[in-house]
């Protein structure tokens, strides 16, 4: 496990280097290494076999190659026109994690290393498929979350949570309005994404952002995946919702929420949308994909080297450690699209840091994505790109024709996703040719429409109030 990772840190230890920018190249290091580490963080507790060690081998080469690519991105950076004494502090790092990142990105869009990361994700598999006792004993240590992040340290609570359905273990948590209710919202998170992240500390909370400005949020959580989620589907999911939206409309005496989705979150609620049309109020998905290319849309070019089906025959539920290492691979020193600088302040930087640990356990140990979820979406839309398609995807029987919806809808993605580029979120409007649909561009990446502090100022104030607009348009 070390040599694999010290085959990462590359050149990028150097001390010239390190004198020159400081904690920058032992910066890029820790970036580069989380996302490997899922592939490689069990083989040596197993006994070697020729698969185990042709795995090992197959992930040593691309962690080689992306080490060689960090020690020559930080030579570069020595040489190029921001080196030197140049500015200190945030914004100088900064502006190298931004140059760093932009040339990993061209990097991993390669041949080479498309090559490379694919051969290791083959061998990986072939030994794991081999070896059921290995994928158990990984599955085990990639579900396993260190201790709880630490809580803010000012007055806070968390709501009592109240269960979706008897026997089920997703729970809601209400947070009311601070003034009278303009709307209710139904925030849905995507599967391997820890809840905790729309409600972070009180001044990075999705939910009382909403509720502080007229809306009255619950949040969704769907609980720590379990051996009854395995089978769960996509329709599964689908009536879920069902199940959360008729127990928020009878505690608001009738009002019917709209829906707010964040990513695969988006695109279940998009589904519940078409399938029980007239159910939400109105809808907002946040960089939610809809089109789905071959190549170039950062998590789906992940998906594929690895081969969904074979990931979730592994695995069976998807440990969601090993899908956050995926996400972070799309922009590794930039996660968020601001990365770290989206969490602090400058006015209190030990609020940021403590804010920015709690950030990074929830986006590093999420819930496991039930298996048979994701084999249905990684099936009808990373595989077959299926809104695209004439009719739509089929679910157990039904078609979700996505030009069928009828729902009004708000669109919004970020202009510096890697995870869900703009192009896989922005043809929603065209897709979705029967609903009121507007679209809203925000600046950032893929958790800065959720954590930044842009999105709380200006996107999430003008979302609620785009919800208490749509609230003479629903029935009752």
């Amino acid at each position: 496990m070390q040599a694999l990772l010290a085959a990462v840190d590359g050149r990028a230890g150097d001390a010239c280097l390190r004198d020159r920018y400081g904690e920058l190249c032992g910066a890029l290091s820790a970036a580069l290494a989380p996302w490997i580490e899922p592939f490689v963080a069990a083989m040596p507790g197993f006994a070697p076999s020729a698969r185990s060690q042709a795995a090992a081998r197959a992930v040593s080469d691309l962690a080689r190659l992306t080490g060689a690519f960090a020690g020559d991105a930080a030579e570069r950076l020595a040489g190029g026109p921001t080196g030197g004494a140049a500015r200190d502090g945030y914004e100088r790092y900064a502006e190298l994690a931004a140059e760093i990142d932009s040339a990993f990105r061209d990097f991993s869009s390669g041949p080479e290393f498309d090559r490379t990361r694919r051969r290791a994700a083959a061998a990986v598999l072939a030994w794991l498929e081999h070896d059921r006792a290995a994928a158990s004993g990984i599955a085990r240590i990639l579900e396993t979350t260190p201790a709880p992040a630490p809580e803010p340290d000012e007055d806070w609570s968390r709501p009592e949570r109240v269960p979706v359905n008897r026997g089920d273990d997703a729970t809601l948590a209400r947070y009311p309005s601070d003034r009278d209710a303009r709307a209710s919202a139904l925030v849905v998170p995507g599967f391997a994404t820890d809840a905790r992240i729309f409600d972070l500390d009180p001044d990075r909370s999705v939910v009382r952002t909403l509720a502080k400005h007229g809306v009255e949020t619950w949040l969704l959580d769907w609980g720590r995946t379990g051996a009854s989620d395995r089978t769960r589907g996509v329709t599964d999911q689908i009536e879920r919702i069902d199940h959360a939206v008729g127990v928020v409309e009878r505690a608001a005496n009738g009002r019917i929420p709209a829906l707010v989705g964040h990513f695969h979150g988006g695109l279940l609620a998009l589904l519940y949308c078409i399938r029980h049309p007239g159910k939400a109020r109105a809808l907002v998905t946040l960089s939610t994909p809809v089109e789905f290319p071959p190549a170039g849309d950062g998590f789906g070019d992940w998906l594929r080297a690895c081969d969904g089906e074979r990931l979730a025959g592994v695995f069976g539920d998807v440990p969601g450690a090993l899908v956050a290492a995926l996400v972070a691979s799309m922009s590794p020193m930039r996660w968020c699209g601001g990365g770290f600088f989206a969490l602090i302040d400058g006015a209190d930087p030990g609020a940021g840091a403590t804010r920015i640990a709690r950030f990074e356990h929830a986006r590093r140990f999420p819930p496991a994505f039930p298996g048979e979820t994701f084999r249905g979406l990684y099936r009808a839309f990373y595989r077959d790109n299926a809104f695209a398609a004439e009719g739509g995807p089929v679910f157990d029987g039904h078609r979700y024709d996505l030009s069928r919806l009828a729902t009004p809808l708000l669109n919004v993605f970020a202009r510096d996703d890697r995870v869900v580029p703009p192009a896989a979120s922005s043809p929603l409007a065209t897709l979705a040719k029967s609903a009121p649909c507007s679209d809203r561009a925000h600046s950032g990446g893929h958790f800065d429409l959720l954590i930044g502090r842009p999105a709380h100022a200006e996107l999430l104030p003008d979302i609620a109030g785009w919800l208490a607009g749509r609230r003479a348009h629903g029935r009752g």
